[in-house]
């Protein structure tokens, strides 16, 4: 019975210590956090965001993570207004752009696949273990990886 209890403590502990808030659809690729809707978090991981969105952003989850120095995390293949590169309003789109850019202005990191790639710690394993430098962005926990704390 102890067990039991011990595995579901270690279950939680697992679980929390790498958590990011998602807002928005979750990437469609994984990017090593484990997603919570609330509770304590290490970053926020933006999945999706609507043109309205965008023009109104930040919102009030991303500003609080920004001024208490956490990182935010833009999924860019998430900005939604870029499927309409041909057939938007261009004064529309020209304002979507400028609120693309004020993000990267107040912090966000953009990551994607034009971007440098996000490596989770199952990444960084497979380089160091092949003699491979280590190029990219890193989670916490490929951080620890690299740093040999896990």
């Amino acid at each position: 019975m102890r067990e039991d209890i011990v595995e579901q403590v270690l279950r939680e502990v697992r679980r929390r210590q790498h958590c990011a808030l998602l807002i928005g659809r979750p990437p469609s690729r994984d990017l090593g956090w484990e997603y919570v809707t609330e509770g304590e978090y290490e970053a926020v991981v933006i999945g999706s965001l609507s043109p309205r969105e965008l023009l109104f952003f930040p919102d009030e989850a991303c500003m609080q993570a920004l001024l208490t120095g956490k990182p935010v995390f833009l999924w860019e293949e998430g900005l939604e207004y870029r499927r309409y590169a041909k057939t938007a309003n261009r004064a529309l789109y020209s304002k979507l752009l400028g609120a693309e850019r004020q993000l990267k202005q107040i912090g966000l990191q953009f990551i994607g696949a034009r971007q440098q790639k996000l490596l989770t710690a199952e990444d960084v394993r497979r380089l160091l273990r092949n003699g491979q430098p280590v190029e990219g962005r890193l989670t916490p926990l490929a951080r620890d990886v690299l740093e040999g704390r896990a």
